[in-house]
């Protein structure tokens, strides 16, 4: 099975925008200077990454039969879940060795992966909802 080319355009346009966010965040200090920036990109990033993930590498599966399909949805929401506590890991390592507050907190952190756990979610939805289904 494929994505419809939609869904790998938008797979593709949705991972460059949240690349130019999270670049720009850093370069124009967007992170301190709107406090729901980090939230919304969180989400934003976690989607696409799962969105791509699913529709570019676990597309055979989220075909398959429909106890099966709802398993690889949830294993892909997982997957998107896990990418976001290893961003939080990176963000901590980053605190360690370089200047800055990238981490303001257990509270900053845990709102952090419930945005990464909504955009995982909603992208492995988005991945299955977008797959061509041959007749």
């Amino acid at each position: 099975m494929r994505a419809t080319a939609g869904g790998r355009i938008a797979a593709w346009v949705s991972l460059g925008l949240v690349t130019a966010a999270n670049v720009a965040g850093y370069a124009f200090d967007l992170y301190h200077r709107f406090w729901w920036f980090d939230r919304v990109l969180h989400g934003a990033t976690i989607l696409a990454l799962t969105l791509w993930l699913g529709l570019m590498v676990f597309a055979r599966a989220l075909t398959g039969e429909p106890r099966q399909r709802v398993l690889v949805v949830l294993l892909l929401a997982s997957l998107g879940i896990a990418i976001g506590a290893l961003w939080e890991v990176a963000e901590w390592g980053f605190d360690q060795f370089a200047p800055g507050d990238v981490i303001k907190g257990k509270h900053d952190t845990i709102l952090d992966i419930v945005m990464d756990s909504a955009g995982a979610l909603l992208a492995a939805l988005a991945a299955k909802a977008l797959l061509h289904q041959p007749r």
